[in-house]
């Protein structure tokens, strides 16, 4: 078993229907050498957890954007702060509620004249119902604006592959509930959101009650601050 998929397991998948506890991970060390944010408190110390919190450097996959029709490189914004979630479109619980704090940021962003220097990357966990014609739908749904190409919607095109990049290599448990064998399925998994630097470098990762726009806005603006 990979060691990632291992320490999914450990981190108590299916706990509550929506959001899933972690408790341990390879992550993790003094990460104030990378991060332009102070370290922020925790109960929980960042080696423990399984998913990049403060100071860790954002893991490199490329996955596809099918609505935008191109391969996207998750370290390949080094001109821009970035802002990833992972999802999948049939939710209607934490889901939502992601996607619409990281909309509200965005638009802050248009907003405030930095638009084009904050990219949007929502990963979905659930390849064979979010295709292309979904995914769009879904941003229409949310008023997710994708002309602005500073959001995209990635894609892992099997379920094995989105275990690897989700699960693995981001440490983001979900797990399959319900009725699995027809299309009615759904998934208990972990809310979070993670900001990342211009350097690649995680300051911020939200979870639980976590991502809200503000919060996320004002840690945003900080970091855009000591960069300049």
């Amino acid at each position: 078993m990979d060691r990632r998929r291992y320490l999914a397991a450990l981190s108590g998948i299916g706990a509550t229907a929506g959001c899933l506890g972690v408790n341990v991970g390879p992550f993790g060390g003094d990460g104030s050498a990378n991060a332009y944010l102070d370290e922020p408190d925790r109960e929980v110390d960042g080696s423990a957890l399984p998913y990049p919190t403060y100071g860790d450097e954002l893991p490199e996959v490329t996955v596809a954007d099918p609505v935008a029709g191109r391969d996207v490189t998750t370290t390949a914004f080094d001109d821009r702060e970035v802002l990833m979630t992972f999802f999948y479109s049939h939710c209607n619980t934490v889901c939502p509620f992601l996607i619409s704090s990281l909309r509200s940021v965005k638009t802050a962003a248009v907003e405030g004249g930095y638009g084009d220097e904050l990219a949007v990357l929502a990963v979905t966990f659930d390849p064979e119902r979010d295709t292309a014609d979904r995914l769009r739908e879904y941003a229409e749904t949310m008023n997710v604006d994708l002309d602005a190409d500073n959001w995209f919607f990635l894609r892992p095109e099997t379920e094995d592959r989105a275990k690897s990049v989700v699960q693995e290599t981001f440490g983001v448990a979900f797990e399959k509930t319900g009725a699995t064998d027809s299309s009615m399925y759904m998934f208990n998994h972990l809310g979070l959101v993670v900001l990342v630097n211009r350097d690649g470098y995680v300051e911020r990762a939200y979870s639980g009650d976590d991502p809200k726009a503000d919060r996320i806005q004002r840690d945003l603006e900080t970091v855009r601050t000591r960069v300049a």
